[in-house]
């Protein structure tokens, strides 16, 4: 018989999500049925003389607590009438450090914590003194808790003293550009310094097809200069137009633009927006990754100005950059020209962008104290929302509190318990040491745990187990997914053994292989657990806000993950590690979605393919890296946001026709959707 705590009656009672019950303790005493109580999917039954829940049986007193609690939960739901699943405030000491940690990690303040921003390395702060203040070891790195790492992709850090633009007028009178205001350097282009006289160049297109034959650069000497260059494309709302329809050409790209100023030898490339463009976003300025990043080495310091800034400048110099678009667009001619007297000086200066894990160590102690084991979540998540969110054309904050707020604050919680069932340890007590990391870049495809798995702080080899938490923070219907489970022999008795008490209604997965940081350590061999409670609608979008937290629910999972924990720190022998086939549904307990099964690149207009995954709809279409996603079926495929709406519509069984870009070649794929 497995003994249950009033505690952990008192916490299945409170977090989960809708409960029906029936009262009976002999065949002439029931209590009525309740339906409308908020909470679902924990059936309850009180049998005379003991009370089973879930598999689990509990002792008459118990019971007698249990059936008054629910008693008066229940007329208090008839009252309230509460909602599903809101987070009700603390109701412990525990959750009213959940409720202030995640509150604090998902506030607007922290800006969606995206990867390279201030609101990560604040979270990150934040993380490293809760570290200190639990006595955990943080001189890891030169003294420091944070193993720092280079994001994939080029940008610029918005520094004024290594990226200038000054301009020069012909009356000598010199003007200084503010960065960010008025101008950003661009991705794109390459670092460098410049200095040349200004031309203007249109669009900044070459094209010599029979039927088009424009060129912006024709018998104009732009070597060594710096040249002004319009967004997009000429008669870009006119179906007839030469370059493609009312569609954009190749010429449109910025790649292109790039490489062409690039090739006629200039010194830099100042880009400014059609009028197009600048009707739906009035004299804004690109961001400094909004142009992508250079398909060739042809590259030249790029930056991007308000539209009003450069139609001064036209203006000073007897031109109006409006009629200039739009006599090209009436007769298809360039109207280039060298601005006689004007000059362009400045700097660009590309850095690679700088992530960082963050990791606090509880030292073992005895014959176990040099093997690990590894608890982590991470912290990251989408910022402003961009390609990776899925409200197409937000620009707001995503707070991310259950994605992965509620991870994070959960690997913080378990390390205070962890640390303090440490401290009650007698000194000859051999114990395995614990490494708990915050990991960063998982939302750009789980950059940090790779990170960290080719740069281990500690040896791989002596690794016996990692535990994952991502979002945790949504327990409704009682429903827990743990991945992982048949990863090492003994793994799922150990998870079943650990639900004893807690009564989840557990979904146990055996893959190692799923879309979160576990994964990084599963192809490393290591035994891996990754807790789940499943998506939801506000996932990847501004709506992820804390007050939609089970914090109860974070408390019990916190008590299953340091369970296990402190099991795995002393038992003698290690696990044995399995290698499993397969990949685990991140929707397991929830609608099946289907997944791309490849990463995508960052920075690049559409949606390009980086890499593939070891198995998936990918790989079986025959998508190959760089290839450019067009469209799937009838559905136009140009963002991230749009591919996931479609993937959400098919189903398996369905046939779909994926047309790709690659090279100058576009290729239907064509693949059945099958388990």
């Amino acid at each position: 018989m497995t003994k249950i705590s009033v505690r952990h009656v008192a916490k299945i009672v409170e977090s989960t999500g809708y409960l029906r019950y029936i009262l009976s303790f002999n065949a002439n005493l029931k209590f009525s049925k309740f339906d409308s109580i908020s909470f679902r999917a924990f059936v309850v039954k009180f049998q005379s003389p003991w009370l089973v829940t879930n598999g689990v049986r509990v002792s008459p007193s118990i019971a007698c607590v249990l059936g008054l609690a629910i008693a008066v939960l229940a007329f208090s739901a008839l009252l309230a009438k509460a909602d599903d699943n809101p987070a009700k405030g603390p109701a412990s000491e525990i959750q009213e450090r959940l409720f202030a940690d995640i509150k604090y990690l998902s506030s607007d303040e922290l800006q969606g914590r995206a990867a390279e921003t201030p609101g990560l390395k604040m979270a990150a702060k934040f993380i490293a003194n809760r570290w200190q203040e639990l006595g955990l070891k943080t001189d890891l790195f030169d003294g420091k808790p944070f193993q720092e790492f280079q994001l994939p992709g080029t940008s610029v850090f918005a520094d004024p003293e290594s990226n200038k633009l000054e301009i020069t007028k012909p009356s000598g009178q010199k003007v200084e550009l503010a960065l960010t205001k008025q101008f950003n350097p661009q991705s794109i282009g390459k670092s460098g310094g410049f200095d040349g006289g200004l031309v203007f160049v249109g669009y900044g297109i070459t094209a010599a097809e029979d039927d088009l034959k424009y060129d912006d650069f024709a018998g104009i000497d732009v070597k060594g200069k710096v040249v002004i260059v319009i967004r997009k494309e000429p008669q870009a709302n006119d179906p007839s137009s030469l370059f493609n329809g009312d569609s954009p050409s190749q010429y449109a790209l910025f790649t292109a633009k790039q490489k062409n100023a690039a090739l006629h030898g200039v010194a830099a490339m100042i880009m400014v927006n059609d009028q197009n463009t600048d009707k739906t976003a009035p004299d804004t300025v690109l961001p400094i990754s909004g142009s992508g990043t250079a398909a060739s080495k042809d590259q030249v310091p790029t930056l991007y100005v308000k539209r009003s800034e450069v139609e001064s400048w036209l203006k000073d110099a007897g031109k109006s950059l409006s009629e200039i678009e739009s006599e090209i667009d009436l007769d298809l001619k360039p109207r280039s020209f060298e601005m006689v007297g004007w000059k362009a000086e400045g700097n660009v200066e590309l850095k690679k962008l700088q992530s960082m894990n963050v990791l606090g160590v509880l030292p073992g102690q005895g014959a176990l104290a040099n093997e690990y084991i590894v608890l982590g979540a991470h912290f990251d998540h989408v910022g402003m929302g961009g390609m990776a969110s899925l409200a197409p054309g937000t620009i707001d904050v995503h707070n991310g509190a259950d994605d992965n707020a509620s991870g994070t604050v959960c690997l913080l919680e378990a390390a205070r318990q962890l640390s303090l069932a440490a401290k009650k340890d007698a000194p000859e007590t051999p114990r395995r040491t614990l490494v708990f990391i915050a990991f960063s870049g998982e939302e750009l495809g789980l950059l940090g745990s790779e990170y960290y798995v080719k740069h281990p702080r500690f040896e791989l080899e002596n690794t016996v187990a990692m535990i994952n938490m991502d979002m945790v923070g949504r327990l409704t219907d009682n429903n827990l997914t743990v991945y992982g489970t048949g990863t090492a022999k003994e793994l799922d008795a150990m998870v079943t053994k650990a639900n004893d008490s807690l009564a989840f209604a557990l979904t146990k997965l055996p893959e190692g292989m799923g879309p979160s940081d576990h994964q990084s350590f599963f192809q490393k061999n290591i035994p891996v657990l990754h807790f789940f409670t499943g998506l939801h609608n506000d996932y990847h979008r501004p709506s992820d806000d804390f007050d939609k937290i089970n914090l109860s629910g974070i408390e019990r999972i916190t008590d299953m993950v340091t369970g296990i924990a402190n099991g795995l720190v002393t038992q003698p022998d290690k696990l044995t590690f399995v290698k499993v086939k397969g990949r685990a549904n991140p929707q397991a307990n929830g609608p099946r979605r289907m997944r791309l099964g490849a990463r995508l690149k960052l920075n690049v207009p559409g949606v390009v393919v980086d890499r593939l995954l070891t198995s998936g709809l990918a790989v079986k279409a025959g998508i190959q890296p760089d290839d450019k996603i067009l469209k799937i079926n009838e559905d136009e495929i140009t963002s991230r946001a749009e591919l996931d709406r479609v993937l959400q519509k098919v189903k398996q069984g369905d046939t779909l026709k994926i047309l790709v870009e690659r090279g100058a070649e576009k290729i239907e794929l064509k693949v059945e959707l099958t388990d």
